[in-house]
């Protein structure tokens, strides 16, 4: 729901705010009193392109807002997500300014958005019909979508049934792309299993690679190594006498001799027999290490083709043995399954064939049962358009020709139709598509039928009607009072007119007027109620507004429109 207008130096109005409400507001005012401003200033924030001559006079800049009441509307939640815009207490602030140098300021919940971002939120939110006004509606790709939902259950259980087979048939052709078609079949029978037997022959082992490498590191770098530990051993217990086992000895000799005077450094003795013992120990450790580093050219050359396997298998398999061993299982899966036979791929290939023609079979049954149902939608659009004046008007849906199922590479999960809607308001002449409608009228009435039928369908919850009331009075006059009354009862309903019979059926008035003050024209709005409503509704009429019988007159129109309600 729109729930309030703020309106600043576009045209004649300087400033101007308006407060909505749910349910049939309209607009009414003198010709020439400002009534398209307003809907010039709704269309300038919901983002329609527009020229800065919009901007008022003495003015440097136009802005507008426009707050919605978003609640419930999931396409614009899920609009504002993707765009990650945050909503707060389910409202909607949408802002746009325009400066004389052509400069366009777009804000979403005051995040700053481009024009395009503005546009695509708006569409979720309102849908206006006027002069060379466009609505989702009248664009081509979602009329297949309104047909359906107009449908229900006809077309939803053949839906359904359409993306079961769509599913079942796009598995079909995953599977056979995975295990190749028939004449592959030996082919890779014998290329899986010499890969099963290159892999599994190798008897490759988690965290062998990367022993091998620090083993050959190591043998590489062997001399170096048996020079160090050589000469560790000579400082331990070589074969001169400066090494540190003769050392300790040394030393021990020398304590014993003093033990014999000061039994103190009994202890010390004691620690350097340990000493020495550690010492032998770590002597004859260095000794086997050394022993073991000596070089093995055997050896050296299998780490080396071991490591030559292991790459090799790694440029062909995977880049690590895990990867290797992950492909093994899955190429066991596949050799498993083919060697099952050319029967069970003969089998797929089969229902390929048959699940194709079950797709397409239900592809026709969709569009057979969709053109009946664009029937029965065209007869009572055409009898809502005789009801609004234009009795010799025209609608249909327009389908493309489905070709024969061997000319179809592929089938939609919706089907095969491609289908659009198509009008004509005068007996005579030829049905167009509706975005080539050009009278703002025709078309404002048009979408008043298409809506009157449909307009539970989707989740735009505003209508904005503009010039509705052309070239229609009297009875019609009242047919379109009371079939925009009877969708305000779902959505929010604006619109302009010069009807009383709308001006009446309306729960909310507002009256247009320009005056001139110091020399400037400048237009206000004012919300009509009492008298000041049975006022405008006499001056619809086309009586003295100061004239008793205009105000009766006018009054009846009232309680009229009161008791249809």
């Amino acid at each position: 729901m729109l729930k309030s207008l703020q309106i600043k130096n576009i045209a004649l109005i300087e400033s101007l705010d308006i407060d909505f409400s749910k349910g049939l507001t309209i607009l009414s005012g003198e010709t020439g009193a400002g009534k398209s401003i307003i809907i010039d200033s709704i269309n300038f924030v919901l983002g329609k392109k527009i020229d800065k001559s919009i901007i008022r006079y003495g003015s440097d800049k136009a802005v507008v807002s426009a707050l919605f009441d978003c609640f419930n509307d999931s396409n614009t939640y899920k609009l504002l997500e993707e765009m990650d815009i945050d909503i707060e207490d389910n409202e909607i602030l949408l802002k746009r300014s325009l400066d004389l140098d052509g400069k366009n300021v777009c804000t979403i919940n005051g995040q700053k958005v481009n024009l395009t971002m503005l546009k695509q939120v708006a569409l979720t939110l309102v849908d206006i019909y006027g002069q060379n006004e466009t609505s989702q509606v009248l664009q081509p790709n979602s009329h297949l979508k309104i047909l359906d939902e107009y449908a229900g259950k006809k077309i939803e259980n053949i839906k359904n049934e359409q993306i079961k087979l769509y599913n079942e048939y796009k598995e079909c052709l995953k599977t056979l792309a995975q295990y190749g078609s028939i004449s592959q079949v030996a082919q890779n029978v014998d290329l899986y299993e010499f890969q099963i037997n290159e892999i599994e022959s190798a008897e490759l082992q988690e965290g062998e690679e990367e022993e091998l490498i620090q083993k050959r590191h190591k043998m590489n770098n062997s001399q170096y190594i048996i020079s160090s530990l050589s000469q560790a051993y000579e400082c331990l217990d070589g074969d001169n006498d400066i090494n540190i086992v003769s050392s300790l000895s040394s030393v021990k000799n020398n304590l014993n001799t003093v033990s014999n005077y000061d039994s103190s450094v009994d202890s010390l003795i004691e620690r350097i027999e340990n000493l020495q013992a550690e010492a032998k120990d770590i002597s004859q450790e260095v000794e086997k290490i050394a022993n073991d580093c000596e070089f093995d050219q055997e050896e050296y050359n299998a780490i080396e083709e071991r490591l030559s396997l292991i790459r090799n298998l790694k440029k062909k398999y995977g880049a690590s043995i895990e990867e290797i061993n992950n492909f093994l299982q899955d190429v066991k899966s596949k050799y498993d399954f083919l060697t099952e036979g050319e029967s069970k791929v003969a089998q797929l290939e089969n229902d390929k064939i048959v699940l194709k023609q079950k797709l397409y079979d239900n592809s026709i049954l969709l569009s057979n049962e969709r053109k009946k149902i664009a029937d029965d939608l065209s007869k009572k659009i055409e009898k809502e358009l005789a009801q609004l004046g234009m009795k010799g008007a025209k609608f249909a849906a327009k389908f493309k020709e489905i070709g024969p199922i061997d000319s179809i590479l592929d089938i939609p999960l919706n089907g095969l139709d491609e289908m659009e809607f198509i009008f004509s308001a005068n007996p005579g002449q030829p049905l167009k598509e509706l975005n080539k409608i050009i009278s703002g009228g025709e078309l404002s009435r048009f979408m008043l039928a298409l809506k009157s039928i449909i307009a539970d369908l989707d989740d735009v919850s505003i209508m904005i009607f503009d010039e509705i009331d052309s070239g229609i009075s009297g009875e019609t006059a009242q047919v379109v009072a009371e079939k925009l009354y009877k969708i305000s009862l779902n959505k929010q309903v604006l619109a302009i007119t010069h009807l009383p019979q709308l001006a009446s059926m309306a729960d909310n008035n507002y009256l247009i007027t320009k005056y001139t003050k110091d020399n400037v024209t400048k237009t206000t709005l004012e919300y009509l109620d009492g008298d000041n409503l049975y006022n405008e509704i006499a001056r619809l009429i086309g009586g003295n507004k100061d004239s008793e019988y205009a105000i009766l007159h006018a009054k009846e129109m009232k309680k009229h429109a009161n008791s249809l309600k």
